[in-house]
C-alpha cells in the first residue's frame, strides 16, 4: 500500500448518502466502540450520519497516512474535544467539521503543521437582523463593517458565515474551542468573493489587534451553498496558493475502500438508526 504524503483535503456529502442497513452495519464495525455509542445518542439520522462520516474519514486518513491497521488505530480527544491519533508511527495532524450537506477533513502528514478546518452553510433561515444581534459579541467592529457592506441580504449572510468559518477553523487549530474571547480574533479579508475553482489564501488574522503572520488560511466555496476554511501554522511550512491541495469529494465506496471491520456485528444498533427521522437543515450554531 502506498502511503499518503503531504496535505489531504476530503469532503463527503452526507445529504445524498442514504445508507442501507448493511451499509450502517459495516460502518459501525469500523469505528471505536465509544464513537459508536456517541453516534447512537443522536435523535436524527442527519446528525448520526455526519458524525459517522467524520469517524470513518479519520480512520481512513490515519490508516493511509501511517499504514496502521484499522483495529490498531486509537483516536482520543483532548480537553477541548479535538480528536487526535495516539502514538502514530509518524506525525499526523487532522481536523474534522460537519455542517449542512458535508463532513470535511483536512489533514497534514509529517509536515510539522497545525491544522484546523471548518465548513459552513452560507444560507440561514433566521432573520439576519436578529442573527446579527445574537452574534454581536462574536465579531470585532471592523469585521462587522465588512460583513454589512454586502448589497443584499444574501451577500451579508455569505460574508457573515465566511467570517464565522474562519474563526472556527482558527480556534479548532489552537484547540481552545469557540468559547474563547472572539473579540481578540479579527480577520482581514482582501478577496471579497470566494471561488469553487480557486483557493483564496490572502486572508490575514489579527490577534489582540496585531497581525499574526504565522498563520495561513485556505478558503474555498465547496459548492454554491458551503464555504470552507483551513487554518494552518506555521506559514513557512504551508504551500503557496498554487500548491494548495483542493478538496476531493469521496463517495461511499471511496470512504470504505480500505475499511477493515473490527467490532462485532450489531443488528439492533443498525435497526435503531434506520428508525430515526432524517431532519432538515439547521445551523449548528
Amino acid at each position: 500500500m502506498e502511503l499518503l504524503q503531504g496535505s489531504v483535503r476530503w469532503a463527503f456529502n452526507t445529504r445524498t448518502w442514504n445508507p442501507s442497513q448493511e451499509d450502517w452495519l459495516l460502518a459501525s464495525r469500523c469505528i471505536q466502540a465509544e464513537d459508536k455509542e456517541r453516534i447512537q445518542k443522536f435523535v436524527f439520522k442527519a446528525d448520526a450520519k455526519a458524525r459517522m462520516a467524520g469517524c470513518l474519514m479519520i480512520r481512513k486518513f490515519v490508516h493511509l497516512a501511517t499504514g496502521e491497521p484499522y483495529a490498531k488505530i486509537k483516536i482520543d480527544r483532548d480537553e477541548g474535544g479535538r480528536p487526535y491519533a495516539t502514538n502514530p508511527p509518524l506525525p499526523v495532524e487532522f481536523s474534522i467539521s460537519h455542517e449542512g450537506h458535508y463532513t470535511v477533513l483536512a489533514g497534514e502528514i509529517n509536515n510539522c503543521i497545525t491544522v484546523g478546518v471548518d465548513i459552513m452553510s452560507v444560507k440561514t433561515t433566521h432573520e439576519l437582523s436578529k442573527l446579527f444581534r445574537l452574534m454581536n459579541s462574536s465579531f470585532t467592529p471592523e469585521e462587522w463593517e465588512t460583513i454589512k457592506t454586502g448589497d443584499s441580504e444574501e451577500e451579508k449572510s455569505t460574508m457573515f458565515f465566511r467570517h464565522w468559518c474562519l474563526k472556527e477553523s482558527y480556534v479548532k487549530a489552537i484547540g481552545v474551542g469557540i468559547c474563547t474571547d472572539l473579540q481578540r480574533i479579527s480577520f482581514l479579508l482582501k478577496t471579497k468573493n470566494l471561488s469553487i475553482e480557486k483557493c483564496c489564501t490572502d486572508t490575514k488574522v489579527q490577534i489582540d489587534k496585531v497581525q499574526n503572520n504565522s498563520w495561513s488560511f485556505q478558503e474555498w466555496l465547496l459548492d454554491s451553498l458551503h464555504c470552507v476554511s483551513v487554518a494552518l501554522s506555521p506559514c513557512i511550512n504551508v504551500k503557496s496558493e498554487e500548491g494548495a491541495t483542493p478538496f476531493t469529494r469521496l463517495s461511499w465506496s471511496d470512504l470504505m475502500k480500505e475499511a477493515d471491520p473490527f467490532l462485532p456485528t450489531d443488528i439492533d444498533y443498525c435497526q435503531k438508526f434506520m428508525s430515526k427521522e432524517e431532519r432538515g437543515d439547521i445551523h449548528s450554531m
